[in-house]
C-alpha cells in the first residue's frame, strides 16, 4: 500500500492512499449534498493511479490562499468528520463494499471510524496549524 502527500503551501499531510480514498468519497458526498459545486468538483477531481500515485489534489493551485474557499473546505471537512463518525466505532463492510472498494477490493473489513478521523484531521491542519518558525 502506498500513502499521497498531500501538500499546501509549506506544510504537508501524509495519508494511506485508501484511506485517502475513503475521504474523498466522504468529503465528495457532503460537497454534493451540499450543493457545493465548486468543492465537488474539485474532490470530485481526485484520482488514484496505482499504489502512492494521486492526482488532481493540487492545493496549492485550487486554494491559492484563497480564505473563503479555505473555510468552505474547512467546513466540508467537519461535515465529513460527522459523517464519519455517524457510524458509531466503527464504518462496516458493507458500506465500505459498496461505495468505497472501487475498482478494487482494498478494504477486507469494517475500518475503525477512530482511524479515519484521524487521517482527515491530517488535512484541516493543513489549514490550521501554526506556520512552522524559520
Amino acid at each position: 500500500m502506498g500513502h499521497e502527500i498531500v501538500v499546501y503551501r509549506d506544510r504537508h499531510a501524509i495519508i494511506h492512499d485508501m484511506d485517502f480514498w475513503a475521504i474523498r468519497h466522504f468529503l465528495l458526498s457532503e460537497a454534493e449534498s451540499s450543493d457545493n459545486s465548486d468543492l465537488a468538483a474539485f474532490v470530485r477531481g481526485w484520482d488514484w493511479i496505482g499504489p502512492g500515485v494521486y492526482i488532481g489534489e493540487d492545493f496549492d493551485a485550487y486554494f491559492s490562499d484563497d480564505r473563503s474557499r479555505e473555510q468552505a473546505f474547512l467546513k466540508l471537512l467537519n461535515a465529513a468528520r460527522a459523517r464519519i463518525e455517524s457510524f458509531g466505532e466503527v464504518v462496516l463492510l458493507d458500506y465500505l463494499a459498496a461505495n468505497i472498494n472501487l475498482p478494487l477490493p482494498y478494504f477486507t473489513q469494517r475500518q475503525p471510524v477512530s482511524r479515519l478521523v484521524q487521517q482527515l484531521a491530517k488535512l484541516q491542519e493543513l489549514f490550521t496549524a501554526a506556520p512552522p518558525t524559520v
